[in-house]
């Protein structure tokens, strides 16, 4: 009966204690990308969170035609730790042929940037929103938004209630809607097409 106190005490010792661990929570947000009225491809953007990091996990696929059809892929890996970004990945193919591989690395003093040529320089802010966190976070007051692909911090405009724009340094513009703090309509102009994202209900 000593022995089997003695074992059931042990036992209960080495368990981990359950409680004490904190479970990682997984939300998603699932888009339509529209051109002309069809939709040519989809958009997925996963939050997880745990403890003090959240992380956004986005990737889109998406078919035009133009005068040949163009197939573009693109997947974002973002890191935030209380609340500051400590790395943002981006990678894209159009027709299977790699066009961007950007890193973003916080060092604790800065950002070591990269592209698919190698290094790319430094930023030497702290930065609290990126492009992948607006779709889960209404950028309300924040002025500016890291942009992953072009590794820059990009200013945002409230244009009308519960809308934001971003001029992009190539010319291009995209615009936010929100509801309920959750973005449901992306509008950008492209190079090559006007796109809508709309958040499948």
């Amino acid at each position: 009966m000593k022995t089997l106190l003695i074992f059931s005490m042990l036992n209960s010792f080495f368990q981990p204690d359950t409680n004490s661990i904190t479970p990682v929570t997984k939300e998603y947000l699932n888009y339509s990308i529209i051109k002309d009225d069809k939709t040519i491809g989809n958009i997925r953007v996963e939050r997880s969170s745990k403890d003090d990091v959240t992380q956004y996990l986005f990737e889109s696929r998406a078919k035009v035609k133009i005068l040949y059809s163009i197939e573009i892929y693109d997947k974002m890996d973002v890191t935030f730790k209380q609340n500051i970004l400590r790395q943002a990945k981006l990678y894209r193919t159009m027709n299977g042929k790699l066009k961007v591989n950007n890193a973003a690395t916080w060092n604790g003093n800065s950002y070591n940037l990269s592209d698919k040529d190698g290094d790319n320089g430094s930023l030497k802010q702290s930065i609290f929103c990126s492009t992948a966190s607006l779709y889960f976070n209404e950028p309300g007051n924040i002025k500016s938004v890291f942009s992953e692909k072009f590794q820059k911090m990009i200013p945002i405009q409230k244009i009308d209630s519960r809308k934001y724009r971003i001029s992009l340094p190539n010319g291009n513009t995209t615009t936010y809607t929100y509801s309920s703090g959750i973005c449901t309509l992306v509008e950008a102009t492209t190079d090559f097409a006007n796109l809508k994202f709309v958040l499948n209900k």
